[in-house]
């Protein structure tokens, strides 16, 4: 299920614009669709524009209630929406505001999700640096010498790019807690994104920081590294 609503506020319509000439839903589309382990793909919105792209690329459309694509909607509120109207037993989120995620990332994590067995599984990636939450230090001791980085305990931050969550569990911890997103009740677990797939458009810089990155993985140039010698 890849969410999509057509009324962004930081970068107007985002997931319609053009990415080194391709609309931005459409990477994580292909991504998805060449990672062949779905039973189906929807394309998740409010808005029918996408319902055109969904048909164009080859995969389903679930329209959602207009009220489920303001900025208020929460990502549970329309995941449920979808859980109570799409049979299935699990279901992944792909989000098409990280257009390098690949193929092989989304398969593995699919993959991971159902070997493990997990109820819940997060996307994340690696922060291996000094880290503070709430002015306090949380993976160093400000009154030790700092080792070297690659010693330091790697603090992980949601990637939110891929999320799996199997439908009893997420409907069970929705009728509890009013939440199933981060798992509530349940096995959980985390599966590591790196590189360029880490990169999540939430503004502009970062929609041009990916065009670099578009017009580069295009070339595909494989150059020797040079070095300043004196």
């Amino acid at each position: 299920m890849i969410p999509a609503r057509l009324g962004s506020t930081r970068i107007k319509k985002k997931n319609l614009r053009l990415l080194n000439g391709i609309p931005l839903i459409c990477y994580v589309v292909r991504a998805a669709k060449a990672a062949d382990c779905f039973d189906e793909i929807y394309i998740n919105s409010e808005s029918e524009i996408f319902e055109q792209i969904a048909q164009e690329e080859g995969v389903k459309f679930f329209k959602r209630g207009a009220e489920l694509a303001t900025d208020l909607a929460t990502n549970d509120a329309f995941t449920l929406d979808f859980f109570e109207k799409v049979p299935c037993d699990v279901m992944i989120q792909l989000l098409p505001t990280s257009p390098f995620i690949t193929a092989e990332e989304i398969k593995d994590f699919t993959d991971h999700m159902l070997k493990k067995n997990v109820d819940t599984l997060i996307s994340v990636k690696n922060d291996q640096i000094e880290c503070v939450y709430k002015r306090k230090p949380i993976n160093f001791d400000q009154k030790k010498a700092s080792p070297p980085s690659q010693n330091l305990t790697p603090v992980q931050a949601y990637a939110c790019v891929l999320m799996g969550w199997r439908k009893e569990n997420y409907l069970n911890n929705m009728e509890k807690y009013r939440s199933g997103y981060h798992g509530g009740d349940g096995r959980i677990d985390f599966f590591d994104i790196k590189g360029f797939s880490e990169l999540d458009i939430d503004n502009e810089e970062d929609f041009k920081l990916a065009e670099v990155v578009a017009k580069h993985l295009l070339l595909r140039t494989q150059e020797d590294p040079e070095y300043y010698e004196a």
